[in-house]
């Protein structure tokens, strides 16, 4: 008998005497068990399709939405597992070597930790996420950028959520001063 076909009896065995037996409790570190506040985050990055023309000579890049899903657990009463019901089926998280997930996408346990995955995401498919605080106090600045991306205008590489960002950023100035 080689060492591969004693491995496969004693894995049978084993599994033989689980079936029979009730199976062991799982212990903390294997079984999900959430927090007491009970959300977590998942994000979702999905593609909006485009139908492709082969024969164009500029083809876009896709574009992505981006979302941070929470995530509330219930307990199965039957089993004891915890699953989430997303009105399809229930998904019961699962544990990889460095932590939780539902499906493929991540656990997170805080908002913040989810937020900055995201940003990260946006960042590595090209998309630039434009806040407020980093666009320059300079108003002779600010007004340049806003007329250089002004949707008004034919210009194809305007970024309207920039252009958004420096009329509020202009506004918020103009309130301040008065």
């Amino acid at each position: 008998m080689t060492n591969a076909q004693r491995r496969a009896l004693a894995r049978m065995a084993e599994l033989n005497s689980a079936s029979n037996g009730s199976k062991p409790a799982p212990t903390l570190s294997s079984a999900f068990s959430p927090h007491a506040l009970g959300a977590y985050y998942v994000i979702s990055v999905a593609t909006v399709g485009k139908i492709i023309n082969l024969l164009a000579n500029e083809i876009e890049p896709p574009v992505y939405t981006y979302g941070i899903t929470t995530i509330h657990f219930e307990r199965d009463a039957d089993t004891g597992q915890w699953f989430w019901f997303d009105g399809k089926e229930k998904l019961s998280p699962r544990k990889n070597q460095s932590n939780w997930r539902l499906g493929s996408k991540i656990i997170y346990d805080t908002r913040e930790a989810a937020e900055a995955e995201l940003q990260r995401v946006m960042a590595k498919n090209g998309d630039r996420v434009t806040k407020v605080h980093d666009l320059p106090d300079d108003l002779t600045q600010l007004k340049k950028i806003r007329s250089a991306n002004h949707p008004d205008r034919n210009n194809p590489d305007s970024d309207h959520d920039l252009y958004q960002a420096v009329v509020e950023k202009i506004d918020r100035m103009r309130l301040a001063s008065v």
